[in-house]
């Protein structure tokens, strides 16, 4: 039976989204996989929508250049509201303060700063946890401190204390009063007993009580049993302490302490009160001394230490709504501060604490669940549980709570996992979301992260070369797509997001980042922030793209040279003038910019070079992935975008996809016809964006024949 020939077979491919980011070469062809199908071969200073699109990520404001040399500082958020927030640059020996894109200054123009304890070599393994104005930080070598904003310029570390807060009272002396009692002779019913008292002074306002002074005073008078017989008493007395409420008097029973009374004077009448052993006073406890912790954060109004050398596996818990009391009663009562162990096979120091419904615990080997016996009950010295979640480690790095889930890079260094409480198991269990994209993290570790929830849910990592890495992470649409961030000349060392209000009255989370560059021969840090994306109040205002990195803005009459660039002398820069985009400028050696052509608005920087490739092509059923391929179309839609540019043939060819780098307009839905297109056996093609202009990528489809 005779056959017809076979040839070319032309169809309409439709790729709706990217969706599930950068996946990994060993994944390629595995169109089988459901992220396959809105997956990216390579998406280099792209992110990815929660919606689907993509958008070459904005560029970094140049905010200054950091006092550190040799090592790099390191970036700390301090949030107090949306409106309130700092960045805290750690170096050796100092931090300095950074608000909305500058650094905090004295009135003679000099760099605010605090001087500090920690080493260079320090400032990246330190944890902190914040309580409104004060921040907690903590090192295994050194001692808990307290950073405590108490004026945009006023602001002090200090030493934790583990004091009650309040003074005990000085007893001044005990009365006997003897009624009649004298007068019964040597009955033996009466004779004569020495009685032990105590006094505490109590405080509402600091929900705490002091401890006692010394060992008390004894007082000796025939048994006060018989007060009302023959109307013997003890009187006690002492001085009145600084903010005391109240004080509690405590009388010794059988070698134990009891509460007898509680009176606002200063004297007190025992006139045989039954003392409560189950209510004495508390014991002063210091944790700390020579012990310093590694974790802290706070969780039902206590503050929580955890992992010192000496204990790595130990848990410390304040009293209960007052943070600096570690004191005990005897016997304990329910608000104590509580001193816990947690038992297991291995001994991996506590590295970090996260409070979600119940309090998590992260070691280097696994993960902990502290709880008051079921999720929610209260925590108490006789109610404490440690029960283990599963065994995967958590690097030095802290973890990240977003919404009802934490992030956590595993003990490792690289691979990064969610965490989130599984109703039906009872049990925190999460999912590894660098499996898709592993080639971005096998070999190597992340430094610092954070996570800028609005307006793009957008994770920024640092990776120990220096790349930026990002992952759009929305949990509830399944949405956890990688996409990786690349520098003109420098590498990202750390970043910190804080809550910032933009040019147009929205609140957006802003990343700052340490970022080492290396400018007239020389390495520095510069501290750069993210700018907003947001074009304008209508977002279509082309004039304000900001796409370059460690960049200025210029804002008044028409000028033909720019300058204030002394921190890019020498290099190579782009720039946006009046919504145009031009490449191939450089900075003199006096900080200025000669410029093409003269602007009112421009914007100078390093020039960022985003690329976006698709998948192969998987176009046949069954797939027939050695079939060649010829793309000669491609239906692109797009978003307040110009200078965007395709390519079938892996860049060696270039075509203009909407409006050029030159035009100053922006431009939505296109169709791009290639001119003479190749065939290659993927059928792979490229988005290119190297003109410092905005470009968003909604959906793309395209027209590709199959060969034999």
């Amino acid at each position: 039976m005779a056959r017809a020939p076979s040839g070319p077979q032309i169809g309409l491919t439709y790729r709706g989204s990217f969706a599930a980011g950068i996946m990994s070469p060993s994944l390629n062809f595995r169109s089988d996989m459901e992220k396959w199908q809105s997956g990216a071969a390579a998406l280099t200073n792209f992110f990815v929508h929660v919606q689907g699109g993509i958008s070459n990520r904005p560029g970094t404001q140049y905010v200054a250049t950091s006092k550190q040399t040799g090592n790099q500082p390191n970036l700390i958020p301090f949030i107090y509201n949306n409106t309130q927030s700092y960045v805290l640059e750690f170096g050796g020996g100092y931090v300095r303060f950074i608000s909305n894109g500058a650094y905090l200054t004295n009135a003679d123009g000099s760099i605010y700063e605090v001087a500090t304890p920690y080493a260079i070599t320090d400032v990246f393994y330190l944890r902190h946890a914040q309580s409104a104005d004060v921040m907690t930080i903590t090192h295994p070598s050194y001692p808990a401190y307290n950073l405590s904003r108490l004026g945009q310029l006023d602001w002090t570390l200090t030493e934790i204390s583990y004091a009650a807060g309040i003074s005990p009272p000085s007893m001044t002396g005990t009365t006997a009063t003897n009624g009649n009692a004298g007068n019964t002779g040597t009955t033996p019913g009466i004779s004569s007993v020495i009685y032990e008292y105590n006094v505490t002074a109590v405080s509402d306002e600091l929900n705490s009580e002091s401890n006692t002074s010394g060992t008390g005073l004894s007082c000796t008078n025939y048994n006060i049993g018989y007060y009302e017989q023959y109307g013997n008493y003890n009187t006690v007395k002492w001085d009145a302490v600084d903010g005391a409420d109240y004080y509690n008097v405590y009388r010794q029973y059988a070698g134990q302490w009891g509460l007898i009374g509680t009176t606002t004077a200063l004297t007190f009448d025992d006139v045989n009160y039954a003392p409560d052993t189950e209510n004495g006073p508390p014991t002063h406890k210091d944790p700390f001394t020579d012990n310093y912790p590694t974790a802290v954060t706070y969780f039902q109004q206590r503050r929580v230490f955890a992992g010192s050398t000496t204990y790595p596996q130990t848990v410390w818990m304040s009293r209960s709504a007052n943070y600096t009391n570690f004191d005990v009663h005897t016997p304990v009562v329910s608000d104590d501060a509580i001193t816990a162990t947690i038992a297991s096979q291995q001994v991996n120091t506590i590295a970090h604490l996260v409070p979600m419904a119940d309090l998590l615990v992260f070691t280097g080997a696994g993960i902990w669940k502290v709880a008051g016996g079921q999720t929610g009950e209260a925590i108490t010295p006789s109610n404490f549980t440690a029960t283990p979640q599963m065994f995967v480690g958590c690097s030095y790095v802290q973890p990240i709570a977003i919404n009802s889930d934490v992030l956590f890079i595993e003990g490792k260094g690289s691979h990064i996992r969610d965490l989130q409480y599984d109703w039906y198991a009872s049990i925190y269990n999460g999912n590894d979301l660098s499996v898709m994209a592993e080639h971005l993290f096998y070999g190597y570790t992340i430094s610092s992260w954070g996570f800028s929830q609005f307006p793009f849910n957008l994770l920024w990592a640092c990776r120990s070369d220096g790349t930026l890495l990002g992952m759009t992470y929305l949990k509830e649409q399944n949405v956890w797509a990688w996409h990786q961030h690349a520098t003109t000349n420098g590498v990202f060392l750390s970043v910190a997001v804080v809550p910032e209000e933009n040019d147009y009255g929205a609140i957006e989370d802003v990343a700052y980042f340490v970022v080492e560059r290396t400018i007239n021969g020389s390495n520095v840090y510069y501290i750069e922030r993210m700018v907003t994306r947001q074009l304008g109040s209508a977002n279509d205002d082309i004039t304000k793209a900001w796409f370059v990195d460690c960049g200025l803005r210029y804002s008044g009459t028409s000028v033909s040279t720019v300058s204030g660039l002394t921190h890019l002398i020498g290099q190579t820069v782009s720039a946006c003038i009046d919504g145009k985009g031009y490449t191939g400028l450089t900075v003199a050696s006096d900080g200025s910019v000669a410029l093409p052509v003269a602007g009112e608005t421009i914007t100078v920087g390093l020039p960022i070079a985003a690329h976006a490739q698709t998948l192969p092509l998987d176009i046949s059923q069954p797939p027939q992935f050695a079939r060649r391929k010829r793309i000669s179309k491609v239906y692109a839609s797009l978003y307040n975008s110009a200078g965007l540019q395709v390519s079938s043939n892996g860049g060696k060819n270039l075509y203009p996809l909407g409006n050029t780098a030159t035009d100053g307009a922006m431009t939505s839905d296109y169709v791009m016809r290639i001119p003479s297109p190749i065939w290659t056996q993927k059928g792979q093609f490229d988005f290119y964006q190297n003109a410092p202009l905005p470009c968003t990528l909604t959906t793309i489809s395209f027209d590709v024949e199959e060969g034999n």
